[in-house]
């Protein structure tokens, strides 16, 4: 079967008119994406689909240039473009490419061809298989795309050439996945806008004497050792025209909400139950009342059902622990297998030891491991170890680190925590080495250790952890990585994986086990060892239903798909959020700042009106949120445009609230209240 390579390439780009031309490293950018096609193995010919349109006449005049066939038709229908340039290339395969993607991978386009190949598909692609965006590449048999020209009708249809593939059952697929870390999910490599050619001529320039040779891999090394680099065009939104299509869209209406049931076992809670509940981020006083449940009932994949028979799409997923989806077979499996062997037994289970050795071979700084059941048991140990390790005292924090008194103390819930403790835990601030080296100026040769939370939401800027590291060190403190939240979020390593940075010691929490109760502190085995004399010790430390979960989480976390999908789904979370703010002129309000694992809507109203505004408008639209985005495994593209659909009827009445002056006034019930603040 003869394959051919489609590029489609033009010069009127609204975010960046002229980019197809723009030069990189002495050529035009298309004529690097020409190249790297070019070297591709399994491609017969390539072709360059451009339209009539004369401003397209310096890209035609450029293929005469390159000695490249130039295909010529229709602006806004690409998909009829596209395959008018395969037909005249007489293509049984058409590999459609896009001429912003200077750095195209050859080896990847192969992969892909062949994996359509070696599946007999009429579809394949790299696209959510872990690549960066900017090597994507997609494989389609020609009668497949006169299929989707035939069917498809709508103008996404047209304009991006396999969305009507992608989107319809009928058509047989395959995948190409990458082995590439996690933290290539968060590269932007095409160019859509000004910072991302800033991007690609910086790479350019670094990448040697056959730089269209330089492979993925290649760049993604060149981006570790240059962060800086890597930060130029962060927060440039992929895809946008997927989220204008949401946008177009008639906005989800609001609904009531049920109500009866919940508000009854309220009143009842009232009377037996400080807060209500046992959380206080599940607190009643979390959700706008008389508008949003205080009870759930139940949970399946990324849905859960209130105890009046609502339906929401959850982005909360239990405050993170849910990273596969509520009710998961596998998981729930191995607890039921577990229950009939026993939970609390009299000596150790094997799966105690099976857990450990896992997690010793996934986290870098891990030689050991202990057991705990939330996260504030490990980071309460790690404290205690580095106190004994160090014999020293005090310690720098900086997040969130639990209830326990070292660390509650530094807030305004240290109401029972006496002050001879709470002095000996100082805050320093995330991304500010000076207020690190403050600490250890204010309490020269005292300072046991510096906890922090590696990924609050806000990247660190680049070097920020490296310091961290090696100013603990240099003043003999050890580092402690908090990941109760980025474990197992960010990918199997964690976010010290993620970063490249190690630490002494680290404590992990809610994902290990999809929703059962389960912590774990890792560390070098010199510093774990005291544990043999610090007392961490208590009856369900090893309690097997917990591990028996987390061993069938571990086994579905390998699996390729799994992290890719994670980060997929919440990158479209956190643009979409963010291109409704900006359609609904809200973006100075509220945006959302974070990766793709987890984001956070950053609002700059203090009062927290305009948050519980847009809980509240969400809640009555089917999704409960509580200002971040936890995904799941589970979550699926309708899930993620049922929400972004809420978020555009929820905005919608947000700018309203923002106009009138009085934003108050749209609140159907009493604001959420912060669980506590800073001191």
């Amino acid at each position: 079967m003869r394959t051919v390579a489609v590029i489609q390439a033009r010069m009127s780009s609204s975010r960046l008119p002229g980019k197809s031309l723009a030069e990189v490293a002495g050529r035009p950018l298309l004529a690097w994406v020409l190249e790297r096609a070019q070297r591709a193995q399994r491609v017969d010919a390539v072709v360059v689909a451009t339209s009539t349109d004369p401003s397209d006449d310096p890209i035609a005049a450029l293929c005469a240039t390159e000695g490249v066939v130039c295909h010529r038709g229709s602006l806004t229908d690409v998909l009829e473009r596209t395959l008018g340039a395969a037909r005249e290339a007489r293509a049984d395969v058409v590999v459609r490419l896009t001429g912003d993607c200077p750095l195209l991978d050859s080896a990847v386009i192969d992969g892909v061809v062949a994996a359509r190949r070696d599946a007999d598909a009429d579809y394949a692609s790299n696209l959510g298989g872990g690549f960066p965006e900017g090597v994507d590449v997609e494989a389609v048999r020609l009668d497949a795309l006169e299929r989707a020209a035939w069917e498809g009708e709508t103008p996404a249809d047209r304009e991006h050439v396999t969305w009507y593939i992608r989107r319809t059952d009928g058509f047989t697929k395959a995948s190409l996945r990458s082995d590439l870390p996690h933290r290539a999910l968060t590269l932007h490599l095409s160019v859509d806008e000004q910072p991302d050619l800033d991007l690609v001529r910086g790479i350019y320039a670094r990448l040697g004497a056959d730089p269209a040779g330089a492979g993925v891999a290649t760049v993604l090394a060149l981006l570790d050792a240059d962060p800086a680099l890597a930060r130029l065009n962060h927060g440039v939104v992929r895809d946008r025209w997927y989220y204008e299509t949401i946008a177009a869209e008639p906005p989800t209406p609001a609904r009531a909400l049920a109500q009866g049931r919940s508000l009854a076992l309220k009143e009842r809670a009232g009377r037996v139950i400080p807060s209500y509940t046992q959380t206080f981020s599940k607190n009643p006083g979390q959700f706008v009342q008389g508008v949003l449940p205080v009870y759930l009932q139940r949970g399946q994949g990324a849905r859960v059902w209130d105890v009046d028979g609502n339906e929401y799409v959850d982005t909360i997923l239990g405050l993170g622990p849910i990273i596969l989806g509520h009710n998961h077979p596998a998981v729930t499996g191995a607890i039921t297998r577990q229950l009939a062997e026993g939970t609390a037994l009299s000596l150790p289970h094997p799966v105690e030891l099976e857990v450990a050795e896992e997690l010793c071979a996934l986290i870098p700084c891990a030689d050991m491991v202990r057991f705990g059941k939330n996260g504030s048991d490990v980071t309460s140990a790690a404290v205690r170890l580095a106190r004994a390790h160090t014999g020293r005292d005090v310690i720098a924090s900086c997040g969130y680190h639990g209830w326990q008194d070292w660390y509650i103390g530094t807030t305004t819930r240290a109401l029972g925590v006496p002050q001879a403790v709470r002095e000996l835990t100082v805050p320093f601030a995330y991304n500010d080495l000076a207020s690190l080296e403050r600490v250890f100026t204010q309490h020269p040769g005292q300072v046991a250790g510096v906890i922090m939370e590696p990924f609050i939401s806000t990247m660190p800027e680049p070097g920020f952890l490296e310091g961290v590291r090696d100013m603990a060190h240099r003043h003999g403190a050890l580092l402690i990585f908090d990941e109760v939240i980025t474990g197992f979020r960010l990918g199997l390593g964690g976010a010290q994986e993620f970063f490249g940075v190690e630490p002494d010691l680290a404590c992990y929490g809610k994902a290990l086990a999809n929703g059962m109760p389960l912590s774990a502190i890792a560390g070098r085995a010199e510093v774990m060892r005291l544990l043999d004399e610090v007392f961490f010790s208590f009856t369900f430390g090893g309690e097997a239903a917990s591990l028996a979960a987390a061993q069938a989480t571990l086994a579905e976390l390998r699996r390729p798909e799994t992290f890719p999908h994670l980060w997929e789904v919440g990158q479209k979370l956190m643009d979409g959020f963010n291109v409704l703010a900006q359609r609904h002129r809200v973006s100075d309000a509220v945006r959302c700042d974070g990766l793709g694992a987890r984001s956070v809507l950053v609002f700059s109203d203090p009062t927290l009106v305009l948050k519980s505004l847009l809980q509240q408008e969400v809640g009555e639209r089917g999704v409960l949120t509580l200002g971040f985005h936890n995904v799941c495994a589970a979550m699926t593209d309708a899930d993620v445009r049922d929400v972004l659909r809420a978020y555009n009827g929820a905005l919608e009445v947000l700018a309203a609230a923002i106009d009138s002056g009085e934003p108050s006034r749209f609140l159907k019930g009493a604001p959420v209240q912060p669980v506590f603040r800073k001191v």
